[in-house]
């Protein structure tokens, strides 16, 4: 997908936002965007080629500079998706693009930029009180489930995602090990990660496209149910028409884990100036988030933590957000 924009006489800045599904980049000029394109990750074998075929696509000439915000860790110069088998180093994307400067990013701390650089009104509020001041903490769940906090303009990166779930009444309890037991077994919930002789069950586990199957899966167990081998997609559209009640009682227990988690991140980081939900998931079950079950588990997270009551909790709506974080990384490079 390409969508071309009028050129603009200024420092050139090419921005990626890199995830294990789909990686989009945008070219720009100062805050105006030249081109964007919309690539499918697992299309290409190195990180390499997906980057010589933005380029390609974008049609925008020699960056300026370059920042990736990429959907795994980074280390020094080295950066790798989590949910996919490529990656970046600072001299290979030198090297493609001939960018003068050129930054690696996690892709919450590209997110974490926007929300530090965007006004609130850009987000869509569920609850408590505007308050510009004071730490945000951000929560993107598409393919992978990522956590940050914003302090002072800058996104520090967290593995919050990989903390044990903390599941809330008997039912989440069962479900929980239910999922265990698939763990242990080696089944479809583990991904691959190895969860170890306490199959472990981490929040990215169920908040994650692929949490979503497996948190559909256990609730399928419980209830006695044979498991049906449907994709997250499909759970998320016939749970929000209330077709099929596995899968809308998936749903509802996924926003609910949700708010925990948010509220689990307010408290630790106090993100007095709210919590931001991001990724393709929660921009698909947005109407539960608007419920008052969604903001009462939100509130009743933490104990002693009365202050949750007026903690805004936002939903950054425009997919391109991350883009624009890497853009602005990038501009502060050449600045």
């Amino acid at each position: 997908m390409l969508v071309k924009y009028a050129s603009k006489e200024a420092a050139l800045i090419l921005a990626g936002d890199i995830g294990g599904t789909n990686a989009r980049f945008g070219c720009y000029a100062e805050h105006e965007r030249l081109a964007g394109t919309e690539l499918r990750t697992g299309d290409y074998a190195t990180g390499e080629e997906l980057l010589i075929a933005a380029l390609s696509a974008l049609g925008c000439g020699t960056p300026d500079a370059c920042c990736l915000a990429v959907a795994g860790p980074v280390l020094g110069d080295e950066a790798a998706l989590t949910n996919a088998p490529i990656g970046f180093s600072s001299r290979t994307v030198a090297a493609a693009t001939r960018a003068r400067r050129v930054a690696l990013v996690n892709d919450l701390v590209a997110l974490g930029t926007a929300v530090a650089n965007l006004p609130n009104d850009e987000f869509e509020q569920f609850g408590g009180k505007s308050n510009s001041s004071g730490a945000k903490g951000v929560i993107a769940a598409g393919t992978g489930l990522g956590m940050g906090i914003v302090v002072d303009g800058k996104c520090l990166p967290s593995e919050g995602g990989h903390a044990r779930v903390a599941p809330v009444g008997a039912f989440e309890r069962e479900l929980l090990a239910a999922t265990e037991s698939e763990i242990q077994r080696g089944g479809a919930a583990d991904g691959g990660r190895g969860g170890g002789p306490g199959g472990i069950v981490a929040w990215e586990h169920y908040l994650s496209g692929r949490g979503l199957e497996a948190l559909h899966r256990a609730v399928s167990t419980v209830w006695g149910a044979t498991p049906e081998q449907i994709d997250a997609h499909a759970i998320t559209q016939r749970g929000l028409d209330v077709s099929d009640p596995i899968c809308h009682t998936t749903l509802e227990t996924w926003t609910g884990m949700l708010a925990t988690a948010s509220g689990g991140l307010a408290v630790t980081a106090l993100t007095l100036g709210g919590i931001y939900l991001a990724g393709s998931i929660p921009l698909a079950v947005a109407e539960l988030l608007r419920g008052a079950a969604f903001r009462r588990r939100f509130e009743d997270a933490a104990w002693a933590a009365g202050f949750l009551h007026d903690m805004p909790v936002y939903l950054v709506a425009d997919p391109l957000a991350g883009l624009e974080g890497a853009r602005i990384v990038a501009r502060a490079a050449v600045a």
